[in-house]
This record gives structure tokens, sequence and C-alpha cells, in this order.
């Protein structure tokens, strides 16, 4: 089996105090040394005149050899917030920084974290210094999002890579068959908001994290609903925390809806047909989408040839949303990647191979002149017990325990 998550770094003196906090602190110590992960702790001082810390030190050495704590100024160790504070120790050990997580709480430690690239998780027992990374209020909570987000053996069970198409997907959609019953809590969370929103978001943009999707991309943008001018209910707040830790924009305005499309489900229960035109004709890109970093709209069109931008759509069944984002961006010059959270099953990929011209950032109304290709569900499915992980997962998430 395949370990993505390899080491998990501390933030010393904000998250490991000798206090009512130290036993929980240690189980989540031992939890992540049963799990072959190995724990670094990062320090900024030598605690040279504070007896406490050192007493500390030494008790939490002796009882878990397999710690490696590094402090500033001691043995060429670097000073945080830099980089290589974090990276120098981990090339010692063959790990890069998307198979680690850093858990703090300071200011230093998220920006030694956002520097280093590494997904940060704030440990707010001792109170929010910064609002960056995914805030978790207990040593227990850290150890549940790690079990149940990082510690997966299936990231993604769909994908389809073919020159500039490249889709994943986390899971296969079916409501109709019991090893994918996952499916009616996902539909909940992407049509009405219920079920475990927080769930689906984290276990998509962990795999996101793991296989390093986050390294290629500078904007994530999600994919309206089908009624005139809305919006994602995939949580935004979330995303957005993703993207701080890595310096990357949300475009939660991107691609607007200008025209109400027909629904896919009610068109298929009155038995209508519906094309790539559905979407091709309902949407646009937004030239001047707004800067999430200072809450008002780009001055200059954020898309260019050296951009790329991660689409994240809740469910794909032929691909016909999908590849209407993609060949909308792909027109500014900008490349795309592709994410659902549930790819339906036994629906082929539909994808366009030649359209009539069109401008991104207007109403368009093309015809039927598009020619497509399609990507056979099956040979595409790339892991057949992804689903195993996903149910499991999911029932683990309301009552995990150590």
């Amino acid at each position: 089996m395949k370990q993505n998550l390899k080491c998990v770094i501390f933030g010393d003196r904000h998250v490991i105090q000798d206090d009512d906090y130290l036993p929980e602190t240690e189980k989540l110590i031992q939890f992540l040394i049963n799990k072959n992960i190995k724990v670094l702790i990062l320090s900024n001082d030598d605690d040279t005149e504070k007896d406490h810390r050192i007493l500390l030190r030494d008790k939490l050495r002796q009882k878990y050899q397999q710690i490696d704590w590094y402090i500033a100024d001691r043995n060429e160790t670097i000073h945080k917030p830099k980089a290589e504070a974090v990276l120098s120790p981990l090339k010692q050990r063959d790990i890069t920084a998307s198979e680690t997580i850093y858990i703090g709480n300071s200011d230093t430690d998220m920006k030694t974290a956002v520097n280093s690239k590494i997904l940060f998780l704030n440990a707010t027992w001792y109170g929010q210094q910064t609002d960056y990374g995914f805030q978790l209020e207990t040593p227990k909570e850290i150890a549940r999002f790690i079990d149940i987000f990082c510690l997966r053996e299936h990231l993604w069970a769909y994908e389809i890579k073919d020159g500039d198409l490249e889709y994943y997907a986390l899971g296969i959609y079916g409501t109709r068959e019991e090893k994918y019953d996952y499916s009616h809590d996902a539909r909940e969370t992407a049509k009405f908001g219920r079920g475990h929103p927080d769930f689906w978001i984290k276990y998509l943009l962990s795999a996101v994290y793991f296989s390093g999707l986050h390294e290629r991309i500078d904007y994530i943008a999600p994919y309206p609903g089908h009624k005139q001018g809305s919006t994602s209910v995939i949580e935004k707040d979330t995303i957005i925390t993703f993207a701080k830790c890595f310096r990357k924009s949300y475009l939660s305005d991107l691609i607007e809806r200008h025209t109400t499309s027909n629904k896919s489900a009610y068109a298929r229960y009155n038995q209508q047909s519906l094309d790539h035109l559905n979407q091709l004709n309902t949407i646009k890109l937004n030239k001047y989408p707004i800067n999430q970093k200072v809450g008002k709209p780009y001055t200059n069109c954020p898309l260019k040839k050296d951009k790329t931008v991660l689409v994240i759509d809740d469910f794909c069944t032929q691909g016909y949303s999908l590849e209407t984002s993609r060949l909308y961006i792909q027109k500014t010059g900008a490349k795309v990647i592709l994410l659902s959270l549930l790819k339906t099953i036994c629906k082929d990929y539909e994808r366009i191979i030649q359209i009539e011209n069109f401008l991104p950032f207007q109403n368009n109304y093309l015809n039927n002149s598009i020619q497509t290709k399609k990507y056979s569900f099956s040979k595409y499915l790339i892991d057949n017990n992804a689903h195993q992980e996903i149910r499991a997962k999911l029932k683990e998430y309301d009552n995990w325990n150590w």
C-alpha cells in the first residue's frame, strides 16, 4: 500500500505545552508513530533560560525516541519561517513537501508552511493566531483529519489524460448500486448543501494535495449551477482556505451562467436529449473576476498563456459542463485541469475536438457543427476499489475515535 502521508511537522511551543492538553497531544504523537509517520518538531529558540521547556523537551525525547527535534542555530538548523527550515530535513529523509503536513498555530508556523508549500493544519486549542489553514480545535480532531483525509490508499478512481484534456474524479456516482451508496450523500451535498459537505470538499482537496495537482495550478474555479446567475454550492470557504495555503487564488465568479440551462435530470425524465450546446450556449467567462485577496475585481484579466485553472464540478455524466469550461478557458490561452467529486457510472466522457469559433468572454449561440470523441467509461476507470474506501471513510467521519 502506498502511503501518501509520510511526515508530520509540529511547530513546538504554540502546539505542545506541559498542561491539560499534553496527554491528548502525546496521544496524537503516538498515533502518528503507530501509523509509521515520521514526526519532526521545529523550534526557533533553544529555551536555555526556560527550565520548564527544557524539561518538557527532555521528557518527550526520552518517551518518543522516534521524534526528531530541530532547534534553530543548532547543527546548522535554519530559522523558521524560511522554507529551508522544513525542506532541508525533509530532503535528508527523501520526503517531499506533498507527502507532509504542518501542524502549527503561530504566524511564524503559518508562514513556514506557506513558504515550503505544505498543507497547514491550524491547531487552535491555545487560541487562533492566524486564519490560514484548516482550523482544528483539539489534537483528536487533527488525528481524525489525518486518518480520514490523509491516510488513503485511493486518490482518484477515474482519470483521463489525453493531450490538453486532463480530468479526475474521486469515485463513481451510482444511486442504484449499494456499493456506491455514498452517492446519495454526495448528491445531498452538491444539490442542497446537506449531507456531509465538509467531508466531500476536504476529501477532494486532500486528493489534489497528495497527488501534487496543487503544484501545477494558479487558480481554482467552481462550475456554476444550471440557473441563470447561480453559483456552486460546493464549500467556498474551505476551497479558499486550501488555496491560501499555497498562494493560489479562488475565482468564484470566473465561469458565469448567463442563461438558465436545461437540467439533465429533468431532461432524462421528460425523455429529452441534451448535448454540449446546453452548456456552451449558456455560460461565458468573466474577464475580470473577483480577486479574493482584495475583495475587488481584477483590473487585468488573470487568465493568460502561462496560467492554469483547476475547475471543480460536483458530478460528471458525459462531460458537457467540464468540456465547456475547458474550451472556454483554453480559448484565453490558459491551461485547465478538470475535477468532479464523482463520475456517473457507465457513461462515456465526450470530448469536443472541433467547434466553430467563439469568444470566451461573451454570450455565444453556437450550432450543431461539433465533433466529439468518446472515452469509454470502463477504460478510464483506473481504480475498482476506491468506492470501498469512500464508503468506509464517510461512515467513519461522524463516529471517529482513537
